[in-house]
């Protein structure tokens, strides 16, 4: 079955997508993670690794010219990575995605914390004991 962002019902093709101002977007691409299994994918690859996003192929193991695919995917920079259709808990496929998960996850929850730290006032301050000593003696 297909997952897809709300952004890319059918009638936005991933080249509009990809001049979409991305505070316009519901999921900023950089939060995607592109899962496919063809050459008809190349141009989505594209938009969500230029994007910052992952794109990952999967192939059928019992095909090996979808795997030289795949493979020829990679060696052209076109896809992070890919694997077996197999999503079953400890495979290839499944330890890969739970990584890269895990490392978007890490990304934003940093970038919230730095976003927060930008915008919270610094915390007031004790005045130097012999700065209130000055002045109050007039110094």
């Amino acid at each position: 079955y297909e997952i897809r962002p709300r952004d890319w019902s059918s009638d936005v093709c991933s080249s509009d997508l990809s001049k979409m101002a991305s505070e316009d977007r519901r999921i900023p691409v950089q939060n995607m993670i592109y899962i496919a299994d063809g050459p008809s994918d190349v141009p989505s690859f594209s938009v969500v690794k230029n994007g910052g996003g992952r794109a990952y192929a999967v192939y059928n193991p019992d095909k090996s010219a979808e795997f030289e695919q795949n493979d020829r995917l990679l060696q052209s920079g076109r896809i992070h990575g890919y694997g077996p259709a197999d999503y079953r808990a400890g495979s290839s496929t499944s330890q890969w995605l739970r990584l890269h998960i895990h490392q978007i996850c890490d990304r934003i929850v940093a970038d919230r914390e730095q976003a927060v730290l930008k915008k919270a006032s610094k915390p007031p301050r004790h005045l130097e004991h012999h700065s209130i000593l000055h002045f109050r003696l007039g110094l």
